[in-house]
């Protein structure tokens, strides 16, 4: 086989496990979403902005814990299980300390917004939902330790089964909760807000008992708790970077749900059916993203420049390839997508409109994901967040809050800024990695 062909193999070998289990927790959010829609607008919009307060704050952490991706696979490619070892533990240890603080900003947004001249009742719908969300914080950090150093070492295939579990759990807690029964009151939108951290234990359950229980992994060489300052400051030299680009980027749609919640609920509610959808097809590219990190910090640990380029380029023509498909279906089918909400009236009419501007940014969307994956891989974070920042900010924002509230009382431009912000952040971020290829290969 050809270098791009075994590239090819291994890379599908090693991201279709994660593609599956980022798919099947995003499905949770999904049913959510349907199991939630029939409540009302309310509900819904509750849903919207919580969730959007949640992950927006979540993402902080879970991104600087992605450094894990570049540590540990280098470590890997250069045959240093110990180094592997180490980075797992310690990056448990920036999660447990990073988890009050970011469960603390979650507490207090509701009444940032309320203090920023948002509607209180609005804000007030989103405290509903994001105050049971925060206790799934610590949860879904370790969980995303574990996850990186599975994967950085070749290990992907219990993440499906974490994904299998929690699903399973969340539609039944999601049926009990919402309607209430066997002495539970009928919670509503909050029950399933409680629902959700309750199932990110049994995302972490699975993968946690195999990096400590499975033989080969207790064959590693046994390192110290203690924390290791050196390496932590590393991790966080790598790792803070990932998590404010990914912040800039959950704060892009964080701040089009919110300058949709200032338009009403039905703009909200309509968002919020399209974003999902979106959301859904995201983690394909997402999956990829993480498994190209891996494969390039792998080459990278093996001072493979030719490997690198190679692992970088194939993961970018594979997230290229499944954009265009997700494109098509946006385009295709999207009465099919808004139905499935069990959404009526001037909020499904409104999906369809934004669900034919997510088919656009399908694309450039797709292709950012994985390059700032392969940029993860290289260790290369503050480029990816300078990046971001040029095209949510400079480039996403202005054309959303011009078009929507300036030149028109017209939703769809905010959209458009999503648009024209992933269009830009894609174009610079595949032009950075072309430009470390070529200095790799002097």
């Amino acid at each position: 086989m050809s270098p791009a062909r075994q590239e090819l193999s291994a890379l599908l070998t090693l991201a279709w496990p994660i593609v599956v289990a980022q798919v099947g927790m995003n499905l949770m959010s999904l049913v959510d979403t349907a199991l939630v829609g029939p409540l009302g607008p309310d509900s819904l919009s509750a849903l919207a902005l919580g969730g959007t307060i949640y992950f927006g704050i979540l993402i902080l952490g879970q991104g600087t814990l992605m450094s894990l991706d570049a540590h540990v696979s280098a470590a890997w490619g250069a045959g240093d299980k110990a180094e592997c070892r180490r980075g797992l533990q310690q990056g448990i240890l920036l999660a447990l300390a990073m988890s009050p603080v970011l469960m603390g900003a979650m507490t207090v947004a509701p009444d940032l917004l309320i203090l920023a001249g948002y509607d209180p009742a609005m804000a007030e719908l989103a405290r509903v939902y994001v105050g049971p969300l925060r206790w799934g914080v610590p949860v879904s950090l370790l969980f995303t330790c574990h996850r990186s150093f599975l994967a950085a070492t070749d290990v992907t295939r219990p993440l499906l089964i974490s994904a299998v579990i929690a699903n399973l759990l969340n539609v039944g807690l999601d049926l009990w909760w919402i309607d209430g029964g066997l002495g539970v009151p009928a919670l509503g939108v909050t029950g399933v807000a409680w629902a959700t951290a309750t199932c990110r234990l049994a995302l972490l359950a699975p993968i946690a008992w195999v990096a400590w229980r499975r033989a080969d992994y207790r064959s590693f060489p046994t390192v110290s708790w203690r924390p290791d300052t050196a390496l932590m400051g590393r991790l966080l030299h790598v790792g803070v970077p990932v998590g404010l680009q990914y912040f800039a980027e959950v704060s892009a749609f964080a701040g089009a749900a919110i300058l949709m919640g200032a338009l009403g609920a039905i703009p909200l509610a309509a968002h919020q059916i399209a974003l999902n959808s979106a959301s859904i097809a995201f983690m394909v590219p997402l999956g990829l993203g993480a498994a190209a990190a891996v494969r390039v910090g792998q080459a990278r640990g093996r001072g493979d420049a030719a490997g690198v380029a190679t692992a970088g380029w194939t993961a970018l023509g594979v997230g290229f390839a499944w954009a265009v498909i997700s494109a098509a279906i946006f385009t295709l089918a999207p009465g099919a997508i808004a139905g499935f909400y069990g959404v009526d009236g001037g909020v499904f009419v409104l999906a369809l409109d934004f669900l034919a501007l997510a088919a656009i940014f399908q694309v450039p969307d797709g292709i950012q994901a994985v390059a700032v994956g392969v940029l993860r891989g290289l260790a290369d974070t503050r480029a990816a967040f300078v990046m971001a920042l040029l095209g949510y900010v400079v480039v996403a924002a202005p054309f959303a809050v011009l078009g929507a509230f300036v030149l028109a009382d017209d939703p769809r431009f905010i959209w458009g800024g999503l648009v024209a912000g992933l269009s830009v952040a894609s174009v610079l971020m595949v032009l950075r990695f072309k430009w470390q290829v070529r200095e790799l290969a002097t």
